[in-house]
């Protein structure tokens, strides 16, 4: 009993006189080099400009739909005012829709974004978290939350190396007929090869 209080003890004055060790990683530097994170902006680009073209396909067709109505009106080609209204209510309609349209496939945009967003972030922080504990750090802060931190504890670097290496080895391709055993190099020494990531 007075050995494990002497050992306790010890350890607790070698926590207290241990330094404090800390790394830091710049998080923009990090997606740069990150082929998850390169696959995310890909993916948020496609969407959005999936998005803008959508929006200038409904609005050219409100328009030119709004010309002819224009065009028969002044043309004085309306045979009652029924037929007016009704291509009046019928423009109506059609922004009602387009702007339903628009916002439905901006909130299915803005869910799948954040859906990847918080995988990728998920990802980054167990790699972190795995990291540290490898290289016995007792924290590994973003640069982006702290006012100043040396630049010789940047590991930004490094960590963009071990997961891109963790993401390669996951979808590295496996010979035929060599079935991969999980955890095990493939046949071909590990040869890296980016993919994109599966569809949503």
């Amino acid at each position: 009993m007075a050995f494990a209080m002497v050992a306790m003890s010890l350890a607790a004055q070698d926590a207290a006189t241990r330094p404090f060790t800390v790394r830091y990683i710049d998080e923009n530097r990090l997606y740069q080099q990150y082929v998850v994170a390169q696959q995310y902006v890909e993916l948020q680009n496609k969407l959005q400009n999936e998005f803008k073209q959508a929006e200038q396909k409904k609005r050219k067709e409100i328009e030119t739909f709004y010309n002819q109505v224009q065009n028969k009106y002044q043309k004085n080609l309306y045979k009652t005012q029924k037929a007016f209204e009704a291509d009046q209510k019928k423009l109506e309609q059609m922004q009602d829709k387009a702007q339903k349209e628009m916002e439905t496939m901006q909130k299915s945009i803005e869910s799948q974004l954040n859906t990847e967003q918080m995988k990728l972030a998920n990802e980054i922080d167990i790699f972190l978290a795995d990291y540290a504990i490898k290289n016995d750090l007792d924290a590994v802060l973003r640069k982006e939350a702290a006012m100043f931190i040396n630049p010789r504890w940047d590991v930004t670097d490094e960590v963009a190396e071990g997961l891109n290496a963790r993401y390669n080895a996951a979808h590295a391709p496996v010979a035929k007929g060599e079935p991969q055993v999980e955890g095990q190099a493939p046949a071909d020494g590990g040869a890296a090869q980016e993919v994109a990531s599966p569809e949503k």
